[in-house]
């Protein structure tokens, strides 16, 4: 008989296992499991006792989702007590796996027994010729109508890249809208402001920023803006090959701000951005004035000792 509180996640794609898993964690959510703790296995060397721990009864035991993130595959040695484990696993406790680069998954032990107690659930490639469906039902899961513009345009931008795609909906979500076109989202400012401080051009950048604010964009559509900015810039920094879908022009001048960027400064202002939007939230921020100072610092680092005027 198939436990349904268990689920495990394998495919080629860990991206897309990490939507699915957020898909099944949203889902428990709203059944009550409200807590959540995440264990790695990151070698061969992985312990199960904290994990087996989760079973031990407790008088004040409260649902609880058990995030298991497999890179390599379960021990002999700990085969039997893993399965035991998941056999034996309480009624307040969801357990999700999900499996990444493990050769020959298929074929071991462990992997086969468990798909007798677990919602086994295969993680496919989108294909070239499914990613207009696929983005489609993806902004359908986040509430979100596109037009068949937006979608056309969301597909060129994004070349089959699925996170870049997600990215998108979710700077569509954040416009607060049920069917909105990128097409009418401001002339296009927020991503002329991206190529502005890639090419480090402050005035063009305030300007545009200014522009923004007296528009009254959504404050969260400016903190993912930043967001995208600054991790694409750390990934890059940390390796100069990888691979953002947009104009070449993008590309190249992403590596090049990266190139001037320093580390330190990059993960400073990650931390500044981070700041902001808790004390936003919290109604502590002054928000637009402190957003304006990381976009100077992060246009031009050399003033980050203070604001132009």
């Amino acid at each position: 008989m198939q436990i349904t509180n268990i689920y495990t996640i394998y495919g080629a794609e860990p991206f897309l296992i990490e939507l699915k898993r957020d898909e099944i964690i949203k889902d428990l959510k709203n059944k009550g499991f409200l807590i959540r703790e995440i264990f790695f296995n990151n070698d061969s060397s992985f312990k199960l006792e904290n994990l087996l721990r989760e079973n031990e009864s407790s008088l004040f035991s409260e649902k609880k989702i058990l995030d298991l993130r497999l890179n390599s595959s379960i021990t002999k040695e700990n085969t039997e007590k893993f399965l035991d484990f998941c056999k034996q696993i309480n009624s307040d406790k969801a357990l999700i796996i999900s499996i990444n680069n493990i050769e020959r998954l298929t074929t071991k032990k462990w992997f086969k027994e468990i798909n007798n107690f677990s919602n086994i659930i295969e993680i496919k490639k989108v294909y070239p010729n499914q990613f207009k469906s696929w983005i489609t039902q993806q902004a359908k899961l986040n509430s979100v109508n596109l037009k068949q513009e937006t979608l056309n345009l969301i597909v060129e931008k994004t070349q089959g890249n699925c996170l870049a795609a997600i990215q998108e909906i979710k700077f569509l979500k954040a416009l607060n809208s049920s069917e909105t076109s990128i097409v009418e989202s401001s002339d296009f400012e927020i991503f002329n402001l991206s190529d502005s401080i890639l090419k480090d051009d402050l005035d063009t950048s305030l300007r545009i920023f200014k522009n923004l604010k007296n528009k009254k964009i959504a404050e969260p559509i400016i903190l993912w803006f930043f967001f995208r900015e600054l991790e694409r810039l750390l990934l890059v920094k940390e390796n100069p090959e990888t691979f953002f879908p947009g104009p070449r022009t993008y590309l190249r001048d992403l590596k090049e701000k990266s190139y001037r960027l320093d580390l330190n400064s990059i993960i400073s202002l990650k931390r500044e951005l981070a700041k902001l939007d808790r004390n936003f939230k919290m109604g502590r921020a002054d928000f637009w004035n402190s957003s304006e100072e990381i976009l100077i610092k992060l246009c031009c680092p050399q003033f980050s000792s203070g604001k132009l005027s």
